[in-house]
């Protein structure tokens, strides 16, 4: 029932493709309510579990378990409201019009793209990866950075995007990095990855290459979530051999998978009634956010 700015970029993945700062507001609006619910929950079980062994009454608890669940009701609705409120903090890419958006307040930008954000052309925009620290220890991760490429007269036009930690090597920087470019090149159709699956008619280079190459229509949604796992991790392993930092030659695309695998035709697998019941009861037990 909200429609926020979010929600009109969300439903248009073929043309816009966000990334969230790492320390946005945001993503603690909406999951301190999930994370101090579940507290509250796995301590009034604990506790009626000692109740249990020791004699003494528990039924009390669960009124108040009964209570959580009605306020978990009402956090669950009204959280994406509130975040609403909050300022959003993330840039994201319009394939479409060639530019990159941020969601903060920059001064001397005078470019505005439809949702009043400021925006630059795609070529402005400078990737980039360094080493930071993660906790009080000194632990040390590489993080992916997406800038203005004059920082000094946009020093506010920087993101630090979400990847999954690798102390090791900048490799999924890397990867980020390249689903962006890959992304952005309108010479080229979306890249076949479920990801695009069902708004690659969207997209008019990707309809007419997909239409000329004859295309199985919803290939990967013939499939289920565990063969696309499977088919990803054969997909990553030769990424893991690259020289991370200085790659002799970039692999080859995936191109028409459908000749390599097969759909195993469990489509909607792990969805229906029976997940939609799940999803209400993690909801209510634990206000756990979509």
């Amino acid at each position: 029932m909200i429609d926020t700015i979010y929600d009109k970029r969300f439903h248009k993945p073929h043309r816009f493709k966000s990334y969230s700062s790492c320390n946005s507001v945001v993503r603690l609006v909406l999951l301190a309510p999930f994370l101090l619910s579940t507290t509250a929950l796995l301590g009034f079980l604990s506790t009626i579990i000692v109740c249990l062994f020791e004699g003494i009454p528990w039924m009390e608890y669960l009124t108040v378990i009964g209570w959580l669940m009605l306020l978990n009701f009402a956090l669950v609705n009204l959280t994406p409201y509130l975040s609403t409120f909050v300022g959003e903090k993330c840039v994201y890419f319009d394939r479409e019009k060639q530019k990159v958006s941020f969601t903060l307040d920059i001064p001397q930008c005078t470019e505005r793209d439809e949702f009043g954000n400021c925006c630059f052309d795609y070529s402005e925009i400078n990737l980039r990866f360094q080493r930071v620290t993660t906790d009080q220890y000194g632990a040390m991760t590489y993080a992916p950075i997406i800038s203005h490429k004059n920082g000094q007269k946009f020093p506010k036009a920087k993101i630090t995007a979400i990847v999954d930690e690798n102390p090791r090597s900048p490799i999924e920087c890397l990867i980020l990095f390249e689903d962006i470019r890959r992304f952005m090149d309108k010479s080229k159709p979306l890249p076949e990855s479920p990801e695009y699956e069902g708004f690659r008619h969207l997209d008019p280079v990707t309809a007419e290459h997909d239409k000329a190459i004859g295309r199985p229509a919803n290939y990967w949604s013939e499939m289920s979530f565990a063969q696309q796992v499977e088919i990803g991790n054969k997909v990553y392993e030769p990424i893991k051999e690259l020289n991370e930092q200085f790659p002799k030659e970039p692999l080859p695309e995936m191109k028409e998978p459908w000749k390599h695998w097969k759909p195993d035709g469990k489509k909607g697998e792990g969805g229906g009634v029976k997940s939609d019941l799940l999803l209400i009861a993690m909801q209510l037990f634990t206000a756990k956010p979509m």
